[in-house]
């Protein structure tokens, strides 16, 4: 199951928000934004995941400037995109969105995900990981993880706009999630899948390094 950088192009607008029990070892607590996680990625290296606060937004301007144009444009739709402005986006905190971020052992920043709330039960999501993590599951992990919050906070559904080309995160959303593309419009898909699919990305996660060991 690949993985990607950039996926969607959400935060380059804001949208206003309107008006079964997970088994026991994969209960997360509505109060999941708070906590602090160590996961490791496919290769055996590990990254701390954690909540965005305004206070990132220095280190993920960098972040974001240090992705390679190709990556801006597949995130962005554009490789002329405003940073500084997607930074501060992405670091921005209300009861209508959620953001995590990855850093690895030595505290740079490597990943980011969040969402936004379209109304009372959609969301849209997207997921930035640095270049050199490409493929190792780190995106599939933040959109896993914001399923878990986005779920216990009444979301079903996550939906995520991404270009055709972009086969790597098409086939995140679709491989890891059973993401379905509900509306093509010229380049872009609109892609759409339950938020409760965290469950099924984990066990899958989990099979892909199962299989490695063997």
């Amino acid at each position: 199951m690949p993985d990607l950088a950039v996926s969607t192009k959400v935060g380059d607008r804001e949208k206003p928000i309107s008006n079964a029990p997970p088994e026991a070892t994969l209960t997360v607590s509505v109060d999941a934004p708070s906590r602090v996680e160590l996961v490791h990625l496919r290769d055996g290296c590990s990254v701390t995941i954690r909540p965005a606060t305004a206070q990132d937004e220095p280190a993920l301007r960098s972040f974001l400037a240090g992705l390679c144009l190709e990556a801006r444009r597949l995130r962005f739709f554009t490789v002329a995109a405003d940073v500084s402005k997607a930074a501060h986006w992405a670091a921005s905190t209300g009861a209508d969105r959620c953001g995590l971020i990855a850093h690895d052992e030595t505290g740079v920043l490597v990943g980011h995900a969040a969402y936004i709330q379209l109304d009372g039960e959609r969301a849209e999501v997207a997921v930035e990981v640095a270049d050199y993590l490409h493929d190792r599951g780190l995106g599939t992990i933040l959109i896993e993880r914001l399923a878990v919050i986005a779920e216990q906070r009444g979301i079903t559904h996550f939906v995520a706009e991404v270009l055709s080309e972009n086969h790597a995160m098409l086939d995140v959303f679709r491989e890891g999630f059973d993401g379905r593309v509900i509306r093509r419009e010229g380049p872009e898909r609109t892609v759409e899948l339950l938020t409760s699919g965290w469950r099924l990305a984990r066990a899958r996660f989990g099979e892909c390094e199962r299989e490695r060991e063997i």
